[in-house]
């Protein structure tokens, strides 16, 4: 099978930054340029360059052409999210971490503009929000709200809440996709003062404390948002950890 036209520019692209060719904060091919080298439309062009835009391989300036992202590189990091205390460390200064648990609270169809901005449908378009606490030792830590388009999830059967408990499960045993190896974007942010009552109920938290408020788009295929993530978490029952390999 043939390799479509703007994968190929990708792949060719990333190949030379590899190399060193186009070194951070170089300027690559321009659009025109890269239309006569590949024999190929504007919008194919367009579409590669986009999809290295998403990923942050390049950066592109309105009047000035496209260069090669200064930002570490995806395959040079690793980069670690933990939802637990280290066990060596006490919880609250209670005790020990010893079990986890996702209790899902309620599963709804809404329509919701916001929402529905973020996963690029219309505004009346029906949604599936999966509304779910995590626990550790019976300890709330964690809020996740999942939103997938109602069109993803015909025919399914929501009365076992429990099933949804695991949604990337659910969603590999329903459909074959196993949702945590597809392509997403992130990004993690401080909320303060907490805006929702709701929220500062469920995690037992005072009011005058922050959360972390972590947002993420899932895509499948890799340009179509599938899922939309709101997750809200206890300030101290979470970290990151970056680790840059040497070139």
């Amino acid at each position: 099978m043939a390799v479509p036209k703007y994968k190929q520019i990708i792949d060719d692209l990333k190949a030379l930054i590899n190399a060193g060719y186009f070194k951070p904060g170089e300027k690559i091919y321009s659009e025109g340029e890269l239309k006569e080298k590949y024999n190929v439309s504007n919008t194919t062009v367009v579409r590669a360059l986009h999809e290295l835009v998403r990923e942050g391989v390049l950066t592109r300036y309105q009047g000035k052409g496209t260069y090669v992202s200064k930002s570490i590189m995806n395959k040079e990091v690793i980069f670690n999210e933990f939802s637990n205390i280290p066990r060596e460390k006490k919880f609250n200064n209670l005790r020990d971490i010893s079990n986890e648990l996702t209790k899902v609270i309620s599963i709804q169809e809404i329509e919701d503009a916001r929402i529905a901005k973020k996963l690029k449908l219309k505004p009346k378009n029906r949604i599936v929000h999966f509304k779910r606490l995590r626990l550790i030792d019976d300890i709330p830590w964690a809020i996740q709200n999942n939103y997938i388009a109602k069109s993803n999830l015909m025919n399914v059967d929501f009365s076992n809440k429990e099933f949804f408990a695991s949604l990337s499960h659910a969603i590999k045993e329903l459909y074959g996709i196993n949702i945590l190896d597809e392509a997403m974007k992130e990004r993690i942010k401080i909320e303060f003062p907490v805006k929702d009552e709701e929220i500062i109920e469920l995690l037992q938290i005072d009011a005058s404390k922050p959360v972390y408020k972590i947002e993420r788009i899932t895509f499948v295929p890799e340009d179509k948002p599938y899922e939309y993530i709101e997750s809200f978490i206890c300030h101290d029952r979470y970290f990151i950890e970056i680790e840059k390999k040497k070139q």
